[in-house]
């Protein structure tokens, strides 16, 4: 009887032990199930846009703010727009745009050199001009791919990159060059006033280069995350060459002429890059 007694408890024992195995590994089932379902909620679908932005400002002016540090301020700084465009809910398009194009006017005062030769007394003074052009492009458009669940997922995919950079400089004079003043006195340049540059083309640019990245994203919302990544980057720059025209006295003739500053340079490189893109921890916010 006994021995009975032994074998019908170790027989409850034994189904107890199963059963609350086969509660605890459904309770864990089931509680994975909501977090991988709650995690793809917050994910972006097929047809969102998303833009970014860089997020290390944001992040520095946060902790200024908490920290107590005085004259807190919001540097942006960086001027490239990010945009993506899901295909599907685990692929999207994406592609950076990065337009700066400058004109700056530098105006200086230089002495009046017909009114200095009149009267050395002359106090009279003219306005030199020089004016720079300048105009950057970049332009990158890839294709990437997401895995992941719990609001943290990986990413990988490729970048094809096109670039275009160009500086002009002119130079316009207060004090004209004549035969009695063959170098006169000029502040925009500071060179030789025999010989004075008009215009200066330093060439443009061409970047071209593809690239591989990888990194990772947790959604602190629905939409909205914050992320890292890095690359593999092959590119290539070719320059072109860079002239310019000038005047100068050739005994008592006035001339103007053009000529060959340097010629076109070329460049490549493979490197990794951290970051890849958007910036060291990047933002973003998708519809």
């Amino acid at each position: 009887m006994r021995l009975y007694s032994t074998i019908f408890l170790l027989s409850v024992l034994s189904f107890g032990v199963f059963a609350q195995d086969d509660y605890s590994a459904a309770f864990e089932q089931e509680q994975e199930e909501e977090n991988t379902t709650q995690g793809s909620e917050y994910f972006p679908k097929a047809g969102d846009f998303g833009i970014g932005f860089d997020a290390s400002p944001f992040l520095n002016y946060l902790g200024n703010a908490f920290n107590g540090s005085s004259n807190n301020q919001l540097n942006l700084g960086d001027n490239t727009l990010y945009f993506r465009y899901f295909l599907s809910d685990d692929a999207a398009l994406r592609l950076a745009l990065r337009i700066n194009s400058e004109k700056d006017v530098n105006n200086f005062y230089v002495t009046d050199d017909a009114a200095f030769m009149e009267n050395p007394l002359s106090q009279n003074q003219v306005e030199d001009r020089r004016i720079e052009l300048s105009n950057n492009y970049d332009l990158k458009l890839g294709y990437q791919m997401f895995r992941g669940k719990n609001r943290l997922r990986g990413f990988f995919g490729g970048d094809l990159f096109f670039g275009y950079a160009k500086y002009n400089e002119e130079f316009e004079y207060g004090n004209q060059m004549t035969v009695l003043n063959p170098a006169p006195s000029t502040a925009a340049y500071s060179g030789s006033a025999a010989q004075r540059p008009l215009t200066r083309n330093y060439g443009a640019e061409v970047s071209l280069g593809l690239g591989a990245f990888t990194g990772a994203e947790y959604y602190l919302m629905p939409g909205v995350c914050l992320g890292a990544e890095m690359g593999l980057v092959y590119g290539q720059t070719i320059g072109s060459q860079a002239n310019e025209s000038y005047e100068t006295m050739v005994e008592s003739i006035y001339f103007t002429g053009d000529r060959e500053v340097s010629p076109g340079d070329r460049s490549r490189s493979l490197q990794t890059t951290f970051p890849s893109a958007y910036g060291n921890l990047y933002l973003m916010i998708h519809f």
